[in-house]
């Protein structure tokens, strides 16, 4: 999609950029990334911050916190950013820029990631349909399932354009001030006391907001996480969720590696990478000869 914005525009906003970082730990692609964004905002002038939560274990109490810290802050976006994920700064920009666009549509925007999970049968499809004969490498875009939940009723949706749906993830997601503040309008009821006496904002002394929660959906009966809880509650309020499906963003996660050397035997390939499998990466090797 093509968003005209002009710089100038851009730089009359403010992100703030939160990160919830249990064990003060990220991803080094998070790194280069944020590090990208810090560089693309400071050459066109477009103020932004950082900030980062350590050792907070329960993730929905520490977006709590950070919403907290921006709703404090002179802000006018804030941009969650997980410290798992890499993605073009670019991408970042551009969520701004589609909510400014048009501020009466766009109050909670996000980028699709993929879960930290291989969907083989997805994989199995793609190879069975000859993708990745000459390149390999061309599998990984069908690897996994996405971070997000369609509305009801849509099959599908054009990749180029913004696509309104029930369930984003705070991964990669941009949220208006105004959002927030409509947000805890309508839900008073959620507003607690934090109890963290070795933080002067959340010592108890006062009351904050549970924008994030994780809860049993009465109508589902799914256990919802604490994104999943805020976009459905966001949208009840009369708030829009909105997906940007074109962006390519990643998400970083550990695996277990197993391998079965009786089964590459059996497809003709060598257990080791040496010079003569390396040449044949990009072609099986035939096993007639």
């Amino acid at each position: 999609m093509k968003l005209e914005v002009k710089t100038e525009d851009l730089a009359k906003q403010k992100i703030f950029v939160g990160t919830p970082m249990y064990g003060g730990q990220c991803a080094g692609i998070y790194t280069k990334s944020t590090n990208d964004l810090s560089m693309l905002c400071a050459a066109h002038k477009i103020p932004m911050k950082y900030y980062f939560l350590f050792n907070e274990s329960l993730v929905q109490r520490a977006r709590n916190y950070i919403v907290d810290e921006f709703l404090r802050s002179d802000c006018s976006h804030l941009l969650f950013i997980d410290s798992d994920i890499g993605f073009d700064p670019r991408d970042a920009l551009a969520l701004v820029a589609l909510q400014i666009s048009d501020p009466d549509k766009y109050d909670i925007v996000c980028g699709p990631y993929p879960k930290k999970t291989i969907a083989w049968e997805k994989v199995s499809v793609a190879a069975q349909q000859g993708i990745g004969v000459e390149n390999p490498f061309d599998l990984e875009k069908y690897i996994s399932d996405f971070v997000f939940n369609p509305v009801k009723g849509i099959k599908q949706f054009k990749l180029s354009e913004p696509v309104e749906v029930s369930e984003g993830g705070t991964g990669f997601m941009l949220i208006t001030r105004d959002a927030l503040e409509k947000y805890r309008e309508a839900y008073p009821e959620l507003s607690y006391l934090p109890d963290h006496i070795r933080n002067d904002q959340f010592d108890g002394s006062r009351e904050i907001h549970a924008f994030f929660d994780c809860v049993i959906d009465p109508e589902s009966k799914r256990y919802l996480s604490e994104d999943y809880f805020f976009c459905k509650m966001a949208r009840a309020a009369g708030l829009s969720v909105t997906m940007c499906p074109w962006m390519k963003i990643n998400h970083v996660g550990s695996y277990i590696f197993k391998g079965d050397m009786g089964s590459l035997g059996s497809l003709g390939v060598t257990a080791t990478a040496d010079d003569k499998s390396k040449k044949k990466a990009y072609n099986p090797i035939d096993k007639s000869k």
